[in-house]
């Protein structure tokens, strides 16, 4: 053990001597229309033409070359297929970056993919949308573009996924200003400043980590117009209508050296500004630490959302600011700053009778119906500074977020009314840093650092007082007051060094994490003299949680030709957990030890086709959400603690993915099946009774098994000019419920299948229709061999039709329709109508809009919704016909 230590001490002294007497240059390799040429052969000569160093440029034309110190004439030779040879003699200066353009061989021209005319080109593993090819007289940004794009689509929040695979980033000519926040950037950058939407799908972001990863990353470039990039673009417009109002101001910068974007936002149509603001990317590669996020305790009990359009029942006041700038330097440094506020105002109403069929039992039902207002303060400031060269790379991201919100409603539950009012407010102070630092030519040293502070506030008011019988000797009293505050620290500190010899990739790394989390909580009730007391010892907590862990990371890749790998991943870690109470744990156990092992295969077919095989096992503790034995009112009708030693949850997961894409004829599709086994060492029970419901974890081996078939298509069909696409899901979950004393396993199935197409109908008009239809059905055994069945069938359409009656005025009308069906119940159906009418004075710059939404005037939303042993119609007004005429302007 001695001499493996001396040995890799050894070593690195001896790496680092010899990079001590190493020079290196970097540089970009691009074509004459600025593309990266992947690929081409970097040499460095002397002055007889003998080559002493060679490298080749990534798939973003950066090169790095080291070589021995010498005083020798020395010069850069270039050379690429299809490309003439560049020979550029080198300046003796260390800190000079080349940027060496190359000219393409005449005779090489028939093989140039990117054509003025094409609507899609692939380069490499980019894969390059024309805007103009694909954009249409109504899109205003380039959101409204980018799901239309085939082999891309976007969900309801806005999260893009391309060929079935979710994007990381959006970036802005190759810059990253917003990391996951990325709406920031498709919601407000205008259509006609975008030339190419480009999908990298292979992305790798670190300089310093090419050829270390294998890089899985999918991101999209949003690659500017010349004009955009001179000029600062200003846009904003004001609507006024019916009782309803809608503006924004925004400021977009794309300069060289300076990117940003900055906008002022409100509306009361529904327009949800916090989902435009939500992190909806995924982290990237070199992310392997996440910031905690805190659990709420306590609610108001007003969960259920309507499957519809936020448009259509969301009654808000929303305002939002965001200052988002990206400086860059020299020498590859760059410094981020990100600033968002938001000030919100939710009206909420709504009706719901749930009922619960339990085995053994009479039904149980709840008639509820709530009018609250939520209000959200928000503050959240990031600020990161980084240095992303060949040799060496720095991150490091300090973040801030305040919000506070403050809840407050009237309920009645069974004929019984009550005012409730739930402030809360939640403070996070993080930092988290990246260093990696090239040691010679094969080898890296990395490391990672985060510091995460946070605290959260939660309180939940209720009066008069309820469920007398169990906090107040069933007399009558005024208030009752359930207060929570958590405290968390949380660290991780690791190191990796990573190697690579022939088609081998090893890494290594030690680190270690600390969290300490607590809560202290009581339940305080008021009485008719205004006499405040706490209602018991059992209803009170004050818990410190302390969790520890030592881990290493081993892994090995092997890359075979043509991109296809192999990888296996251990990552032991000896964790001890130890927390206080007012009891002790059932266990007197606090250290495990985990091996985690994953093991992932990609195979590349040819230029067009991956397969990808997974298997991972992970486990997971509770935490003190999942550990306090204190009774907690966590909302108005249901109380919480646990009866359970720590809850240890056990994840296997195995995947496979079949993607297969052919770019030029615009054909994409994919397959997946995966299948998640979870093991738990207890389950939450449930006992209901007419107006409360008690939960308790306790001691109980839970399995769940669920398994997953996806499949999508998406395909331009040249001879029609039309867009299609298509996607199925098939999915199975097995699991245990456990209400009333009694365990009942079930069986859940869910069958989806969803198709669009849009298609001009001539030069003006465009047709789309989008179809979804699915059944879920769930089945529960309640007894002996009795089983309980429900099923709920849904269809959903959405039609379209957009018509440009001359180049001034242009008009599309919408039509929504959603309708389900639950077993034994009368099926629901929901129509919605808009229309949209937009004039451009000849050689203005600006233009008018006319928005009329919900035009037949829906009233109420009703949604039937029912599992294995509780159906609940829920309704809800939605929002009235909205006449709104708007101003669009550019300054």
């Amino acid at each position: 053990m001695h001499i493996k230590r001396l040995f890799l001490i050894f070593y690195l002294l001896f790496s680092a001597s010899l990079l001590s007497a190493q020079t290196s240059i970097s540089g970009l390799v691009k074509d004459s229309i600025g593309d990266p040429v992947e690929g081409a052969s970097v040499t460095i000569v002397d002055k007889d033409g003998a080559g002493i160093a060679f490298e080749k440029t990534d798939q973003k034309g950066v090169f790095m070359c080291r070589f021995q110190n010498t005083s020798a004439q020395l010069s850069i030779k270039i050379t690429a297929l299809g490309y003439q040879q560049s020979i550029v003699p080198l300046s003796g200066s260390a800190d000079e970056r080349y940027v060496i353009t190359l000219k393409k061989i005449v005779r090489q021209l028939q093989e140039v993919v990117i054509k003025s005319d094409s609507k899609i080109s692939l380069s490499s593993d980019t894969l390059k949308y024309n805007v103009k090819a694909f954009a249409d007289k109504n899109d205003r940004v380039i959101a409204d573009l980018i799901s239309r794009l085939p082999g891309i689509q976007v969900d309801e929040k806005g999260a893009i996924s391309y060929n079935g695979k979710r994007i990381n980033n959006v970036y802005i000519d190759g810059d990253n200003l917003l990391s996951g926040r990325y709406r920031l950037a498709t919601n407000n950058v205008p259509v006609g400043a975008v030339e190419q939407v480009q999908v990298i799908e292979r992305d790798q972001p670190v300089k310093a980590l090419n050829g270390y990863v294998v890089a899985n990353n999918v991101s999209l470039n949003l690659k500017l117009t010349d004009s955009a990039r001179t000029m600062s673009i200003n846009t904003g417009h004001i609507g006024l209508g019916n009782k309803a109002y809608h503006a924004e101001l925004n400021n977009l910068i794309f300069k060289q050296k300076l990117k940003s974007i900055n906008n002022l936002k409100t509306n009361n149509i529904g327009e949800n500004l916090e989902t435009e603001n939500a992190d909806v990317g995924l982290p990237a590669n070199g992310s392997e630490m996440n910031l905690r996020s805190p659990r709420p305790y306590l609610s108001m009990q007003n969960e259920t959302l309507p499957a519809v359009a936020e448009q259509y029942y969301l009654m808000n006041n929303d305002n939002a600011a965001n200052i988002n700038t990206l400086f860059k330097f020299k020498t590859d440094w760059s410094l981020r700053l990100n600033v968002s506020t938001l000030q919100l105002k939710r009206k909420n109403r709504y009706n719901n009778q749930l009922n619960y069929f339990l085995p053994g039992s009479d039904t149980i039902s709840y008639d509820e119906a709530q009018n609250s207002t939520f209000k959200l303060n928000q503050w959240q400031v990031q600020a990161q500074i980084e240095k992303n060269s060949n040799s060496i790379y720095l991150r490091s991201v300090t973040r801030i977020d305040l919000p506070k919100w403050d809840r407050i409603g009237n309920t009645a539950q069974n004929g019984q009314d009550f005012k409730q009012n739930q402030p809360s407010s939640y403070s996070s102070l993080s930092n988290e840093t990246n260093l990696i630092k090239a040691l010679g030519v094969n080898n890296i040293l990395q490391y990672n650092a985060l510091l995460q502070y946070y605290k959260l506030n939660e309180a939940l008011t209720i009066l008069p007082g309820i469920q007398e019988n169990i906090v107040n000797d069933s007399i009558g009293y005024l208030k009752l007051d359930q207060q929570a505050r958590t405290r968390n620290i949380f660290i991780n500190q690791s190191i990796t060094y990573k190697t690579k010899f022939d088609q081998f990739i090893l890494s290594a790394s030690l680190g270690l994490f600390y969290e300490r989390n607590k809560l202290n909580s009581g339940l305080y009730k008021t009485d008719s003299s205004l006499v405040t007391s706490a209602v018991g010892n059992q209803f009170k907590n004050a818990i410190v949680f302390d969790n520890l862990g030592f881990f290493g990371r081993a892994s090995a890749i092997y890359l075979f030709e043509k991109g296809s790998s192999v990888s296996i991943e251990a990552s032991p870690t000896y964790s001890f957990i130890h927390y206080t109470g007012q009891k002790k744990t059932a266990s007197g156990k606090n250290a495990w030890f985990l091996p985690n092992p994953v093991i992932e295969f990609r195979k590349r077919t040819g230029n067009y086709a991956e397969t990808n095989f997974r298997y991972s096992r992970q486990t997971e503790f509770g935490q003190v959400n999942d550990v306090y034995q204190g009774t907690m009112l966590v909302n108005y009708r249901q109380f919480n603690f646990n009866d359970a030693p720590l809850p240890k949850t056990n994840i296997s997961s195995i995947g496979l993915r079949y993607a297969y894409r052919k770019p030029l004829k615009m054909l994409f599709y994919n397959l997946s099946f995966n299948y998640d086994q979870t093991k738990q060492n207890f389950i939450n029970t449930y006992t209901l009774d007419s107006g409360l419901t008690k939960s308790v974890a306790i001691d109980f081996k839970n399995r769940t098994d669920r398994y997953a078939l996806t499949a999508n298509l998406s395909k331009y069909l040249f001879f029609l000019s039309t867009n299609v696409s298509a996607s199925g899901n098939l999915s199975l979950q097995k699991g245990n419920s456990f209400y009333n004393g009694q365990i009942s396993p079930y069986h859940s199935y869910v069958v989806s299948f969803s198709g669009a197409a849009r298609r001009k109908i001539f030069s003006k008009a465009t047709v789309s229709v989008t179809a979804e239809t699915g059944k879920f059905i769930n089945e529960q055994k309640i007894s002996g061999s009795a089983v309980t069945k429900n099923a709920t069938d849904f269809k959903k359409i959405k039609a379209e039709w957009q018509h440009s009656l001359t180049a001034q005025l242009l008009y599309g009308v919408s039509y929504k329709f959603s309708w389900y069906k639950q077993s034994l119940q009368n099926p629901v159906a929901n129509h919605f109508i808009d229309l949209n009418l937009k004039y451009t004075p000849a050689k203005w710059k600006s233009y008018f809009e006319l928005h009329g939404i919900n035009l037949i005037n829906q009233g109420v939303y009703k949604q039937i919704v029912s599992n294995s042993n509780q159906l609940s119609v829920f309704q809800m007004p939605l929002r009235a016909r909205t006449v709104l005429l708007k101003y669009a302007f550019s300054f």
